[in-house]
């Protein structure tokens, strides 16, 4: 389906720039999904950097145009074309942000105010998890990253790059081990939780760098799970089993907290940018795998749980072709 993108300005705190996208040839009210994007400067559509453009929002806003749904991506506060300061953006003023884009959508004309969903990636999915006890949706997708703390995240994430020291071959890995960092992992991320969290600034220097210290006490202190237990739309929540930052395993609670209609997948073969890879990326192949997947197409079975869960909460099937309501 062909749709036009038009560049539009969202009114928070700070001016929020982001992408909308409606498919043409649409006369009714219609629903519309709201992109949330993952931790970092990641922009819009997916792009950190020159060597780095995930691509993974464009993707997915352009797969959702293409089944005939209004989207809208935007960037943070503080990131790329967006107003705002990122280094003193708290999680609660990415939550205000993405609830002025919610309230952005409910005003369009060609938006029916009742079938706004939110698809969060990553922190998004957390992002997204509060937004939803705070503003009426139709829906909420989560992913790579549904029911998961942040310092729950971090904590496997230590607890992988120990393994894989302690895994690693070669030179590197006898070193590593012979240094005794295996060991270190854990005692060093304590230290540096204890004085953000010891802190009261917005940004702190952590060896000399530059931390948003705010950021971080928030999530430390934010339990998506009781956010969770507070939604009542219908929820679809996908993670990749080849995941290292966000744990797949965790989505089998997610029945037990929303008390609308929950489902969730584990997608074989997909890690956290929702691309199809073939091994499990380690703290030593990381960087270079996302610069790889940055090239691939969304993982088609992500597609697939998309594309079936939208059509079966916000597409009549008429004898003769389908219609979205």
């Amino acid at each position: 389906m062909n749709f036009r993108e038009k560049e539009v300005t969202i009114q928070s705190k700070v001016a929020l720039k982001g992408t909308l996208n409606i498919p043409e040839n649409r006369e009714e009210k219609a629903p519309a999904i709201l992109i949330i994007p993952g931790t970092g400067k990641l922009d819009r559509n997916g792009k950190l950097n020159k060597k780095i453009d995930l691509r993974l929002y464009r993707q997915i806003a352009e797969f959702l145009s293409s089944l005939g749904f209004i989207n809208l991506r935007y960037d943070k506060r503080g990131v790329a074309a967006s107003e705002g300061d990122y280094l003193t953006t708290g999680l609660w003023d990415l939550v205000d942000d993405a609830q002025a884009a919610v309230q952005f959508l409910k005003n369009l004309p060609e938006v029916d105010p009742e079938k706004v969903i939110v698809l969060g990636h990553s922190e998004g999915s957390a992002i997204g998890s509060a937004v939803a006890v705070r503003e009426e949706l139709g829906g909420l997708i989560l992913l790579a990253g549904a029911v998961e703390r942040l310092n729950e995240a971090l904590k496997r994430q230590r607890d992988i790059a120990t393994e894989d020291i302690i895994n690693a071959k070669g030179f590197q890995g006898r070193l590593l081990r012979l240094l005794g960092i295996q060991n270190k992992v854990e005692k060093q991320a304590q230290k540096y939780i204890e004085k953000v969290l010891n802190s009261s600034k917005d940004v702190i220097k952590v060896n000399q760098i530059k931390t948003n210290a705010k950021w971080m006490r928030e999530h430390f202190t934010y339990n998506v799970r009781e956010d969770l237990a507070k939604v009542t739309c219908p929820v679809l929540a996908i993670t990749g089993a080849r995941d290292i930052q966000a744990n797949p395993d965790v989505l089998k609670e997610l029945p037990s907290y929303v008390k609308g209609d929950a489902q969730f997948h584990v997608v074989e073969n997909m890690g956290h940018s929702c691309k199809y890879i073939s091994n499990t990326s380690t703290m030593f192949t990381a960087k270079k795998d996302i610069i790889a997947e940055s090239k691939l197409p969304i993982h088609p079975e992500l597609e697939k749980f998309l594309e079936n869960w939208l059509q079966a909460h916000f597409v009549n099937i008429s004898s003769e072709e389908s219609v979205i309501i």
